[in-house]
């Protein structure tokens, strides 16, 4: 700090007039002399104070932008491993897509194979029930016959006992 201009001849003498002993008076000047030199902030002062807190605050501002670009440099290694990383997990999911659409075709497929062998087994059951329907028919009119002709002797019969009945009766 610098001084403050103080007359501390004019300030004794001043009081030395009012009655004060000089020493006295003297050491009063002093004193009070001392007190305001000591406390007083100069323009010097402020000037000096203003540098360095500039200083400071560009110091600060220094390291802050370096803060921020190294937080932004962070942000971009993060943004591109997210971004890696999506692409991975895209590229997984489509391999997953294609083997399940593999994976359900080849059932597909394979559904489509049961279902057609289930046809040809249903239509060969068919044509083996019909021909067994055809040979049941065949057995039935053969039995059919085979009764017909079992009651028309039957009935050659009752006709004869019948013409044998009536001559011996009549």
């Amino acid at each position: 700090m610098s001084s403050l201009a103080f007359d501390t001849h004019r300030a004794v003498k001043a009081l030395c007039e009012a009655g004060a002993a000089e020493p006295l008076a003297e050491a009063f000047v002093e004193t009070i002399g001392d007190a305001i030199t000591g406390n007083v902030t100069t323009k010097a002062d402020i000037a000096e104070t203003e540098a360095v807190l500039k200083a400071d605050i560009a110091e600060t501002e220094t390291a802050l932008k370096a803060d921020i670009a190294e937080v932004r440099a962070d942000v971009d290694r993060i943004e591109t491993t997210f971004k890696a990383e999506i692409a991975e997990v895209k590229a997984d999911v489509d391999r997953v897509e294609t083997a399940l659409k593999a994976e359900i075709g080849k059932t597909e497929a394979a559904l489509r194979a049961e279902i057609a062998e289930g046809r040809t087994e249903v239509a060969n059951v068919r044509a083996e029930l019909k021909t067994d329907i055809g040979l049941v028919r065949a057995g039935i009119g053969d039995l059919e016959a085979r009764l017909y002709r079992q009651l028309w002797i039957m009935a050659a019969g009752i006709v004869g006992l019948t013409v044998a009945l009536v001559k011996l009766l009549g």
